[in-house]
């Protein structure tokens, strides 16, 4: 039936709403309603008669889901804690994203004109799941309202995607809703047993294949005990504190987590930008030698986050094409959001390993483009001590042996962001990773959802690699995560505290992790030909259009 454009706009807004909630934290429950949120805009899009009406119905959608799970982005909190350039950040997003979320919508609408309803729909979940993947590459990628991230509480139901990758799961999510506006639609007849049927499928083999799941466990050689530290510095402020104090809080806080096990740990983890300042270059030798000589003290290795920056000379060295200019005479430098594994052999030799971030948060870690128009990177600069970092590269995790389990624990530090990254963490995996670590510095965005989101997205990074997580955030949620998603330890929010625990290191590489994103590069292509088949036939039909006033 026909809708006027207020009840249109008021479908769209629910369907929006509906989605928003099923994001963290609102729990299995919430995460639940992703399964029906898209009905009420699949009905609405019904009295959409043109492309442009489809574009604005599907935008207040996406505006409604913005508002409803990505409101912290902006970091509103008190006015002394608030930062303009987050602020502006936090309403590009909530303006310009949906511009991105309506791509599928569009798509379907397109495939609707030439091949009918029936095509359309079933071709929507393809549409997503190519949406997404495509979504997660360049300088504006932002997975974090992909649908799959909607379903991390939904343990039993997810196992399957160490067979597919989380993209699956997104083409799972909207068929059901398909099938569900289907059976809204056909009130009687077969076809309403047929779309049942499928609407019973899709609910029932993922939770059968999880209830298998779930009891089974990974085998491992060998395994480490981690101890995971939470120190709870202020974000805001530990910019701002001396070199020394940030050391030493580390440092208590550290001697205070291996009092409480006794010194029965193997490694430290410490959280992004637990060192704030350069340590690693000439002019801090001395707080580099402070760091080893407690790492010789406790015996412990340590993997931390901190910048990390090397300098170039005009005329001495080769100036790489993405430095930056210091100011100062011929002098160029690269800076990164870096995280290092410290640890002192048998000899007494110290050896330190570093990994350069390479997903950087668009606007508060890198200005997008601003490699092809470098004033851009003048204009915007976060006055927190990050902003204008450069890309890492590389997908070699970082080495710790183990001699007495003759074994090599191989972990990469996603550094925050990077964990919302399905194919970006797989590939490390793919290069021999046997266990995961997040890093991370939640604080900025208070009690809001923003940290109990990035904690449950990294639920799906330890399903879909079979790997365990240890994840370290400055003000928490820091916690332990298994190779089936459970929470075996954690730390609450805003506390200050360790968490140790033992974790297995794990070979096996899942199907994921060995074929790839093989369900979303299809998924994608499939999109593109649809786009390109599109403009194509209107491209076609506006040259057959006789020309109009013309006389002869």
């Amino acid at each position: 039936m026909p809708f006027r454009r207020r009840s249109r706009y008021l479908l769209a807004i629910l369907s929006g709403v509906l989605l928003g909630f099923a994001f963290p934290p609102t729990g299995l429950a919430g995460g639940l309603l992703a399964f029906v949120a898209l009905v009420p805009l699949l009905i609405a899009l019904q009295s959409a008669d043109s492309l442009r009406k489809t574009f604005y119905t599907a935008y207040v959608a996406m505006f409604a889901l913005g508002l409803v799970s990505n409101y912290w982005v902006g970091g509103w909190k008190s006015m002394s804690e608030v930062d303009p350039f987050l602020m502006v950040a936090g309403v590009l997003l909530a303006i310009v994203h949906p511009f991105f979320l309506v791509a599928p919508f569009l798509l379907y609408d397109m495939t609707r004109r030439r091949f009918g309803k029936t095509v359309a729909l079933y071709s929507l979940p393809i549409f997503q799941a190519g949406f997404e993947y495509a979504h997660s590459f360049g300088d504006v990628s932002y997975p974090w309202l992909n649908l799959y991230n909607t379903q991390s509480y939904n343990l039993a139901y997810v196992q399957f995607i160490e067979f597919s990758g989380p993209y699956l799961l997104s083409i799972a999510i909207v068929l059901v809703n398909v099938e569900i506006f289907q059976l809204v639609r056909r009130s009687q007849g077969k076809s309403v047993l047929s779309h049942g049927f499928a609407l019973l499928l899709l609910i029932l083999v993922p939770y059968l294949y999880g209830a298998y799941a779930m009891n089974q466990h990974e085998p491992s050689r060998s395994s480490l005990r981690v101890t995971v530290v939470q120190p709870n510095i202020d974000p805001w402020a530990k910019w701002s504190v001396d070199n020394q104090r940030i050391l030493d809080t580390n440092f208590s806080a550290t001697r205070t987590a291996l009092n409480q096990v006794h010194d029965s740990t193997d490694l430290v983890l410490w959280p992004e930008t637990a060192i704030t300042f350069y340590i690693t270059t000439p002019a801090k030798n001395y707080e580099l030698g402070q760091l080893y000589h407690f790492i010789a003290e406790t015996g412990r290795p340590i993997l931390t986050g901190f910048p990390d920056r090397m300098d170039y000379q005009t005329g001495r060295d080769s100036i790489p094409s993405d430095a930056n200019y210091s100011g100062m005479g011929g002098f160029y430098y690269r800076s990164w959001n870096a995280a290092m594994m410290v640890y002192m052999d048998s000899s007494g030799h110290m050896h330190r390993e570093a990994y350069h971030k390479q997903k950087l948060v668009p606007l508060g870690e890198h200005v997008p483009f601003v490699q092809y128009f470098p004033f851009i990177g003048r204009l915007f600069q976060w006055g927190v001590g990050l902003g204008s970092w450069n890309y890492g590269d590389g997908y070699e995790p970082l080495e710790l042996p183990l001699p007495s389990q003759h074994d090599t624990l191989r972990i990469p530090p996603m550094i925050c962001y990077e964990s919302v990254y399905p194919s970006f963490v797989r590939h490390f995996v793919d290069h021999g990773a046997n266990a995961l670590a997040v890093i991370t510095n939640d604080g900025w965005y208070g009690r809001s959802s923003g940290p109990y989101q990035h904690k449950q997205f990294a639920v799906l990074r330890a399903i879909e690699n079979r790997r365990w997580v240890v994840r370290s955030a400055n003000t928490g949620i820091s916690t332990v995560i298994d190779d089936r998603g459970r929470f075996v330890k954690s730390l609450p929010l805003f506390t200050s505290g360790s968490i140790t625990e033992r974790v297995p290191l794990i070979e096996r590489k899942t199907l994921y992790v060995r074929l790839g994103d093989f369900i979303a590069i299809p998924a994608m292509l499939f999109g593109l030909v649809v786009w390109l088949y599109a403009l194509g036939t209107w491209l076609s039909q506006r040259r057959r259009k006789p020309a109009i006033g013309i006389n002869e």
